[in-house]
């Protein structure tokens, strides 16, 4: 190489290589002799060349070929100063979510998301983009246009190499299979999102130890799903937003009401609504009217049960949020109300409109085969937590057969 000139700096590999080897950008700096802003700049892709000496320095201090380093013609760059001045106007950053969707401007977001998508950005930023588009679509319960998103995002995370983009392709690729049914592949690509642990920012990182609590919650293991939402509320404590804080209190206050631990569910519940109230965010608010509901149930105080029940109800048609969990808690406070034909018409108008949600379908049918003690819903329920790999939901249900055998 000639040493006069200057060379196509791969971004990318950069921030993949500093990460990947746990190098201070201060130390590397140093190392290489050049003002630790340059080293910010040269991995945010902000400049377009590097000295071809300092390139030389920078591969052997990471141990990796010079090749790899750098760009062989302008055509690979994947991202001007320009680009990335753009990109951060496209919404690259969680700020438009964050601002956004705990209003529920979902299909805002969507819109806008798809307004900015143009052939020509770095594949790193497309990549997030269908990472945003992936969310704000199962936010709108679309899970169909949520899957296609996340292989593009997917697909443009394998072909940038930005492994922060392919753990947020993974993370939402989970989220897909666990309301899919696919209990032990999302557990899986959790997992296989911990391995990236080192290229994961503590808010998204917090956001994989939540829902990897919730999936296993829901499959009937309620103490590692408490463990992973308390590893969750120390990410977000320091990095999270009030919304993310709310939905991992939601959880936890739903796992302690399973456990009948109505003094600590009522607690969580507690600190999600004044998380969500923190954010505006609307729906994390009606959950937690309805879990406060079935804890005044269970406490025997019917009347105000009843009233939070009906106001949970309510802010949930303003929200357009029709889903099988909230009829499952819906249906269990009317049997507690001693209301049982309007227990069993929550629980049908649930299983009706789960038919794509098996675990949440099998949670339905087994509160119906409980309360009409019915061999016909315990066996579908039985069916559908199989199919979910559900081990000790599975256990749970045969107990109950036997029960009424």
């Amino acid at each position: 190489m000639n040493s006069g000139r200057d060379l196509l700096l791969n971004s990318i590999f950069l921030k993949n290589r500093i990460a990947e080897l746990g190098i201070k950008q201060w130390w590397l700096a140093e190392q290489v002799g050049v003002d630790r802003k340059t080293v910010i700049r040269w991995t945010q892709g902000q400049v377009k060349a590097i000295q071809t000496e300092n390139a030389i320095a920078l591969a052997k201090i990471l141990s990796c070929d010079l090749k790899d380093l750098t760009l062989s013609n302008e055509a690979d760059q994947l991202a001007t100063v320009d680009d990335q001045k753009s990109a951060a106007q496209l919404l690259v950053g969680s700020s438009l979510i964050d601002k956004l969707g705990p209003i529920g401007e979902w299909n805002v977001i969507e819109g806008l998301l798809k307004a900015t998508i143009v052939p020509d950005l770095p594949s790193s930023v497309l990549g997030e983009l269908y990472n945003q588009l992936t969310i704000a679509s199962w936010r709108q319960s679309k899970i169909d246009q949520a899957e296609i998103y996340n292989r593009k995002a997917e697909e443009l995370a394998i072909r940038s190499k930005d492994k922060a983009v392919l753990v947020g392709a993974l993370l939402s690729k989970a989220n897909l299979l666990s309301w899919r049914g696919k209990t032990a592949s999302a557990i899986q690509t959790y997992q296989e999102c911990l391995k990236l642990e080192r290229f994961i920012n503590p808010k998204t990182l917090g956001a994989v130890f939540s829902n990897l609590g919730a999936v296993l919650y829901e499959s009937g293991d309620l103490a590692q799903g408490e463990m992973f939402q308390k590893k969750a509320l120390d990410c977000f404590a320091v990095f999270g937003k009030p919304m993310n804080m709310s939905i991992a209190w939601c959880h936890l206050a739903m796992i302690y009401l399973e456990m009948e631990c109505l003094t600590e569910a009522e607690h969580a519940c507690q600190n999600s609504v004044s998380f969500a109230e923190a954010d505006s965010y609307l729906r994390g608010i009606a959950m937690g009217k309805l879990i406060t509901a079935e804890i005044l149930a269970k406490q025997g105080r019917s009347a105000d049960a009843a009233k939070y029940l009906e106001n949970s109800l309510t802010d949930f048609a303003k929200l357009g949020i029709d889903e099988g969990l909230n009829y499952e808690f819906a249906g269990r406070i009317s049997m507690l109300l001693g209301n049982r034909l309007e227990a069993e018409s929550c629980f049908q108008k649930g299983i009706s409109i789960s038919m794509d949600f098996p675990r949440t379908r099998a949670a339905l049918c087994f509160e119906m085969a409980k309360l009409s003690t019915s061999l016909e819903f315990a066996n579908e329920a039985l069916r559908l937590y199989s199919e979910c790999n559900a081990s000790l939901r599975i256990e749970s249900v045969k107990k109950f057969i036997k029960s009424i055998a």
